[in-house]
């Protein structure tokens, strides 16, 4: 199964993505985390993220592509965060889950992370950036019938019980 997790940033995708991955025993790729190790070593890439910025796309791309080469499952979590993103996939979602989260919790959420990008100015940015870039993705995967959202402001417990009903649909697991 390749699924994807979609929403803004701090909406608990990671969290969640770590629960699909552990039910469904798939492995799950982290987009942030690929980039913030990326930004150890390339100082462009530190930039966009210290100034609250998307990566630009084929960077992202080439980074993603490195990781999924040759993987036949996994749980994708942070990407496509564009269109030209989603369109440059080398593959055909089972399913995409969208995280519909409120502007308000998303920062709450963000301020108690405490991580060196998520300053209020950033988050703001992010949160600007996620309506005009990857508002358009949700859209994209809807028109092809493979999206699916859920709440994700009731307590991860909650948000993880309705995602794994909706898993039950695609896939057979234990729990």
């Amino acid at each position: 199964m390749r699924l994807i997790i979609l929403g803004a940033t701090g909406a608990g995708k990671g969290t969640q993505a770590r629960f699909i991955s552990r039910i469904l025993k798939l492995k799950h790729i982290e987009m942030g985390g690929l980039l913030r190790k990326e930004a150890r070593k390339n100082k462009l890439i530190k930039k966009f993220m210290a100034q609250g910025k998307l990566i630009p796309d084929n960077i992202t791309i080439r980074i993603l592509n490195k990781e999924i080469k040759n993987k036949k499952s996994f749980v994708l979590d942070g990407f496509p965060r564009t269109l030209v993103q989603a369109k440059a996939l080398r593959f055909k979602p089972d399913l995409v889950l969208f995280l519909n989260v409120g502007k308000d919790d998303i920062v709450k959420r963000l301020l108690l992370r405490k991580r060196f990008d998520d300053t209020k100015k950033n988050i703001e940015e992010r949160y600007h950036l996620y309506l005009k870039k990857t508002l358009p993705v949700i859209n994209y995967y809807k028109k092809k019938n493979v999206l699916v959202t859920i709440n994700g402001n009731p307590s991860i417990k909650n948000v993880s019980k309705s995602i794994k009903k909706v898993l039950m649909k695609f896939s057979k697991f234990d729990n």
